[in-house]
C-alpha cells in the first residue's frame, strides 16, 4: 500500500502543491481544524510537518495519526515507489490544468492607470472563448506553469461580473504573482491586488509581488515564501482600516515563521494602485 491508496481509505483530505514530491494533507494531530491542507508530507524523505500547528515526524508517526499500525508496508524511499507516488500526485496537478484559449489578441491599449508597456511585458489579452468576452485577460504563471486566467470585465455597465477567474474556483492560497519574474526574492514588498503590483512595477519597483487578497495569506503563502528564499516582506496594504488589521496579523503570521517583516502604511483612503512615483519613493524610503 502507498500513501495515497492509505489516504483514500481513510477518507483524509489531500490535495496537489507545487512540488511533485510532496503532497499536503488535512493535518491529523486533532490540535485544529484544517480546512485548507497545512501538512506537507515529503516523499522522499519520508518526513511530515504541519505548517500551523507544528505537528511532525517520520512515517511511524503519521501512520499512528490516522490510526495505522506502524508496521503496514510504506516502502516511499524505494525509488519505484517514489516515482509512482510522483506520478500520482502529478495527475492530481493536472485534474484543473489550465490552459491557454486557441486564439486570442494581444491588448494594446493602457488600461486604469497602466502603461501598454506594462500590459504587454505580463501578457494581457483578450479572447472571445472560455466565458472570457468583454474581458481584459492576464495569464498567472508560476514556476513556469499556467496556474489560473484573471479577467477583468472592460466596462461600466453590470452586465457581467467584474471578475472572472479560470478555472471557477482555483485555489490562490499558494500562488503570490509574479514570483517567476523576480530576480532577487530575498526582500520583496506584498500588495493586496493584481493592479496594485503592475502600479509599482511600472514604477520601477521590481521586486512586488500581488497575495491575491487579504484573507488569501496563510500558512500555504508562508510555506511558499520560506520554500523560495524569502526573508524579508514589506507589507503594503490599502490604508483603510481592513487593509491595515490584515497587515498586522499578516506580520504576525510571518515573525512567527522566522520570515522578518514590517508595515509600510498609506494614508486613509489610498491604495498601491493608486500611487504616483513620489508617493511610492517616499513610502519606500521611510518605510
Amino acid at each position: 500500500m502507498d500513501l495515497i491508496d492509505l489516504l483514500n481509505e481513510k477518507n483524509v483530505y489531500y490535495k496537489k502543491s507545487n512540488n511533485p514530491s510532496e503532497i499536503l494533507i488535512t493535518c491529523t494531530s486533532g490540535e485544529h481544524v484544517d480546512k485548507d491542507p497545512s501538512l506537507s508530507y515529503n516523499l522522499e524523505k519520508d518526513m511530515f510537518h504541519c505548517w500551523s500547528c507544528g505537528f511532525k515526524g517520520g512515517k511511524r508517526r503519521f501512520l499512528e495519526s490516522i490510526g495505522v499500525s506502524s508496521a503496514v508496508t510504506f516502502e516511499t524511499k524505494q525509488s519505484f515507489k517514489i516515482q509512482k507516488l510522483k506520478n500520482k500526485i502529478q495527475k492530481l496537478m493536472e485534474l484543473n490544468e489550465c490552459t491557454m484559449p486557441i486564439e486570442y489578441r494581444a491588448w494594446t491599449q493602457t488600461y486604469k492607470g497602466i502603461k501598454i508597456e506594462t500590459l504587454k511585458e505580463f501578457n494581457f489579452f483578450t479572447t472571445a472563448e472560455m466565458g472570457f468576452e468583454d474581458y481584459i485577460c492576464l495569464p498567472i504563471y508560476q514556476f513556469g506553469k499556467l496556474k489560473f486566467i484573471e479577467g477583468r470585465y472592460r466596462f461600466n455597465s453590470k452586465n457581467k461580473p467584474k471578475y472572472n477567474r479560470k478555472p471557477n474556483g482555483v485555489n490562490v492560497n499558494n500562488i503570490a504573482f509574479p514570483l517567476d519574474k523576480l530576480e532577487d526574492k530575498s526582500k520583496v514588498i506584498i500588495v493586496e491586488g493584481i493592479f496594485d503590483m503592475l502600479n509599482l512595477w511600472q514604477h520601477g519597483v521590481k521586486n512586488v509581488l500581488c497575495v491575491f487578497g487579504t484573507q488569501n495569506f496563510g500558512e500555504s503563502k508562508v510555506k511558499l515564501f520560506d520554500d523560495v528564499g524569502i526573508r524579508n516582506v514589506q507589507i503594503m496594504f490599502d490604508g483603510d482600516a481592513a487593509g491595515q488589521s490584515a497587515a498586522v496579523k499578516i506580520r504576525n503570521l510571518l515573525t512567527k515563521n522566522n520570515i522578518s517583516s514590517n508595515i509600510i502604511k498609506l494614508p486613509l483612503g489610498k491604495d498601491p494602485g493608486l500611487l504616483v512615483a513620489d508617493e511610492i519613493k517616499s513610502l519606500l524610503y521611510n518605510g
